[in-house]
């Protein structure tokens, strides 16, 4: 869920709202922000005697939150602004992860264990991530197909609403100096377009609600 939310974002983004590599990146600035400045909060509260377990918790709690809300802002012109907050609200959900999680995982180490331990703390969450990006893209695939096969279905050439679209994307090519079959068949493809794309982003939401 860590890593697959970092990768999920961007490739929505740069597929689906055409954004560029850099706006993408910038994207999760905000996110970054408030996990390091809740990181030493986090610390405090722990030396405080909270116990692990509760943070835990409620990291799990806030990813899901998280997920949850961009499930519900995905569309195919979701705004840039749209993803401030839910990112803000996952980078509070990962300071109250990683720390807890490490400090239990190295708590009752000692010695030489502590650095074996980190470092296979730190091999299971690159494996955990590289498998985590794997079922999503995945996943992201087998429901895009499930998703298009059924709105071609509903796409019946004699229902009045296709025709009247078809026949406003054919108008629209032909009044750019197209001849009228090739704007039919400009006015097919777009139509294609559009199902790939709202295909696309269905399957998107399926992943964050997954």
């Amino acid at each position: 869920g860590l890593y697959g939310s970092t990768f999920i974002v961007p490739l929505f983004t740069q597929s689906i709202l055409g954004w560029t590599a850099l706006d993408a990146g910038l994207l999760f600035i905000p996110s970054g922000i408030a996990t390091a400045i809740m990181m030493p909060v986090i610390g405090r509260i722990i030396q405080g005697g909270v116990k692990q377990q509760y943070l835990i918790a409620g990291g799990l709690l806030i990813f899901f939150l998280y997920s949850l809300w961009c499930y519900n802002i995905l569309t195919p012109e979701t705004p840039e602004t749209a993803f401030w907050w839910p990112l803000i609200v996952r980078g509070l959900g990962l300071s109250m992860l990683f720390i807890p999680v490490t400090t239990l995982a190295l708590s009752t180490l000692h010695g030489q264990q502590i650095g074996q331990g980190a470092a296979f703390t730190g091999m299971m969450r690159q494996l955990g991530g590289s498998f985590g990006v794997a079922v999503i893209t995945t996943f992201l695939s087998t429901q895009n197909m499930v998703h298009r096969v059924d709105l071609v279905s509903k796409l019946d050439i004699t229902d009045p609403r296709v025709q009247q679209r078809v026949s406003a994307l054919q108008h629209g090519f032909m009044a750019k100096g197209n001849a009228a079959d090739r704007s039919l068949q400009m006015a097919h493809q777009a139509l294609d377009y559009i199902v790939t794309k709202q295909s696309a982003v269905l399957s998107y939401m399926d992943a964050f609600l997954y």
